[in-house]
């Protein structure tokens, strides 16, 4: 996974959808387009292609119950931040 992190935080810039989708994801967990669009208050068009996107890259996966979920785990953020100072 910490290729992954490292892969994430080097492609996606903090203030992109994507990247707070993504870590929306790996802290909440599991969450439908319209859920992350009303806790974030990220529009649920920009929702959608972010996760498109974010799913193309191989950041989440999209469950049988069409929600999606992170492949990096939260705790993998945390420690690459913290790894960083």
């Amino acid at each position: 996974m910490v290729e992954l992190i490292e892969k994430a935080t080097q492609e996606l810039k903090p203030d992109t959808a994507q990247f707070k989708v993504l870590v929306f994801l790996a802290f909440r967990g599991a969450s439908l387009p319209n859920a992350i669009s009303e806790e974030t208050g990220i529009a649920a068009g920009t929702v959608r292609p972010a996760l498109r996107s974010l799913l193309d890259k191989g950041y989440v996966k999209q469950q049988e119950d069409s929600t999606y979920r992170s492949r990096v785990p939260f705790t993998d953020f945390v420690s690459y931040i913290f790894a960083k100072k």
